[in-house]
């Protein structure tokens, strides 16, 4: 399986990350953001947000930080993809 150009620049964005968030709406006004190290930490920070009782029909974002504060989106499915070239 071989990753499309904006796949690979997500995975790059990955590879440079500073940090990541994994964040959830909750609300007007209301957000709950992690900021876990790794992109593994995030991906189950996001599992966990998503029980907070105003989330139960929301997903969590996941962003890879830049050191400059760039911040790319890594979607879902781009994620799955990811896990499923290290099996």
């Amino acid at each position: 399986m071989t990753l499309t150009e904006v796949e690979a620049r997500a995975v790059e964005a990955i590879r440079k990350a500073d940090h990541f968030t994994a964040s959830i709406f909750l609300g007007p006004g209301q957000y709950r953001i992690e900021r876990p190290p790794t992109v593994l930490a995030a991906m189950q920070a996001a599992r966990e947000i998503e029980t907070e009782p105003g989330a139960v029909t929301r997903r969590a974002l996941i962003c890879a930080i830049a050191p400059d504060g760039h911040a790319t989106l890594l979607t879902a499915a781009l994620l799955a993809k990811l896990l499923s070239l290290k099996s």
